[in-house]
């Protein structure tokens, strides 16, 4: 369906498109046709008047196309922020659990718990990224799946004449 509107959208654009300075449209459609032994295969033929020239559009689109939106896996943010900051709360009251056990023992070291807290902040950030590239996929997905082809040819008269 959305490459039949991606073609429609492209059938308005050659036909209202810019004008010649006489008042008459540039691009003519002289004669559409849908293949039925090959569903979703269009054929638009159009003339341009200010170069005196035709085209086959030869526009084809899916039969079926893909609902994007249920092969697309988008983690909750606020989920994974909560989990992101109950670890940080955790090897926070790790840290201080082990400094103040005993007086005048040795301090923990501070790189480890360093270390694990960057290990959240990167997952956090993994996560982010991921939705971030599922929304890019999404939207690519939801852009036309059509394909479209101009081939010129012979420009055969109307009934108003040649131009």
């Amino acid at each position: 369906m959305t490459g039949r509107l991606i073609g429609a959208g492209v059938f308005a654009c050659l036909t209202i498109a810019a004008t010649i300075e006489s008042g008459q449209s540039r691009f003519e459609t002289t004669d559409r046709s849908d293949i039925r032994e090959l569903p979703g295969l269009t054929i638009v033929n159009v003339r341009d008047n200010a170069l005196k020239t035709c085209y086959a559009v030869f526009l084809a689109a899916p039969d079926n196309p893909l609902d994007p939106g249920d092969r697309i896996e988008v983690t909750d943010m606020r989920r994974a922020a909560a989990l992101r900051d109950q670890r940080l709360s955790e090897l926070s009251s790790a840290f201080e659990g082990e400094r103040s056990v005993m007086a005048g023992t040795p301090a923990p070291n501070p790189l480890k718990y360093d270390w694990q807290a960057d290990v959240a902040q990167v997952e956090f950030a993994l996560v982010a990224l991921n939705n971030t590239f599922a929304r890019i996929e999404q939207d690519l997905l939801r852009g036309s799946r059509a394909a479209m082809t101009v081939v010129p040819q012979t420009c055969v008269q109307t009934e108003r004449g040649a131009r």
